[in-house]
């Protein structure tokens, strides 16, 4: 057995639970992966080669361990068992996450939809960490008025020492990263909006003809953002849900099935962040998760009705106005 243990800093002790995490898969460098953010974050890790005695050790860590499922381009019988393990943990309220290859990805998504397990597909160090950190955190304190303000105070301090830790663990991973131009300050996309466009009553915007929007319009739309890319750094205009939305909307055009895969290509940023897209999109009730009917293990993602027929009616508007969408 294959074990990293590391000695979590004192402001993570108070905080953070021991032996939180438990790592299992067949990809040797996934784990090593899993065990480097671990050891960013000061947590303890036990990482264990995928197999029967692994399964096993899955179905017996106690609620406080968190488990971590690394998985490869083609999940065998012990990853689909390694799965159900996970759904029944998520049934019972404990946390879990998964680490999958694009390739894998359909498959993954199509077995585990619980709320309680994360998926992550590709992460960068600094996703995974997160993502490690999230997993770990204990549920917020109950706080009592007990007439007393002065004893929130060690409560208030005590997280944000912690919370100091995690900037400073999260910075040295990303600092550690392969030297990629780091993201715009997030002050930009807190800026108020000066502009909103004003929303036009129903009896003035008119439905879509049959026909007005077809595939190859938005196919082309898409191929202008794309364009775009080729000018300018493509994290600049980083927009995934219109991505997919565009892309939902030339497929249903089409007549043709999505998987999550593509999907996640589609939306033309890193996979795990796609994946939350989906998923905040899908709990909305923008997008639908639909059963491939040749393998009850895959899922097709397609958009709800109503977002469909808005997707279309928009279209048909701008096109109307000769304005270009983008």
């Amino acid at each position: 057995m294959d074990q990293t243990a590391l000695h979590p800093p004192a402001t993570f002790a108070a905080g953070y639970r021991p032996a939180s995490l438990l790592a299992v898969g067949a990809d040797a460098l996934a784990l090593a992966d899993i065990a480097d953010a671990a050891r960013a974050l000061g947590l303890l890790i036990e990482s264990r080669r995928l197999d029967a005695a692994a399964l096993d050790g899955m179905a017996a860590a106690p609620s406080a361990v968190t488990v971590v499922l690394a998985l490869g381009d083609e999940p065998g019988e012990a990853d689909e068992n390694a799965c159900t393990l996970l759904r029944e943990r998520a049934g019972r309220g404990l946390s879990a996450l998964v680490v999958a290859p694009l390739a894998a990805i359909d498959r993954v998504a199509g077995m585990l939809d619980e709320p309680g397990i994360a998926l992550l597909c590709q992460p960068s160090p600094l996703d995974l960490a997160t993502a490690l950190a999230l997993a770990v955190a204990p549920a917020p304190a109950r706080l009592h008025d007990s007439g007393k303000g002065h004893a929130l105070y060690p409560q208030l301090q005590q997280l944000s020492e912690q919370m100091s830790q995690l900037a400073r663990a999260l910075a040295q991973i990303s600092d550690e990263g392969d030297g990629a131009a780091s993201a715009p300050p997030s002050s930009v996309a807190a800026q108020a909006l000066s502009y909103r466009a004003e929303r036009w009553p129903a009896a003035e915007r008119p439905p879509a003809a049959p026909g007005e929007v077809d595939a190859a319009y938005v196919r082309s739309i898409i191929r202008g953002r794309r364009l775009r890319d080729s000018y300018f750094a493509p994290d600049l205009f980083a927009d995934p849900a219109w991505d997919m939305l565009l892309d939902l909307t030339a497929a249903r055009l089409e007549r043709r099935d999505v998987a999550v895969s593509s999907l996640c290509i589609a939306a033309a940023v890193p996979p795990t962040t796609a994946l939350r897209w989906i998923k905040t999109l899908t709990d909305a009730g923008t997008f639908r998760r639909v059963a491939d009917p040749q393998d009850g293990r895959r899922v097709f993602i397609t958009l709800a009705d109503d977002a469909a027929e808005a997707m279309l009616n928009y279209l048909a508007a701008a096109r109307r106005m000769a304005s270009p969408v983008a």
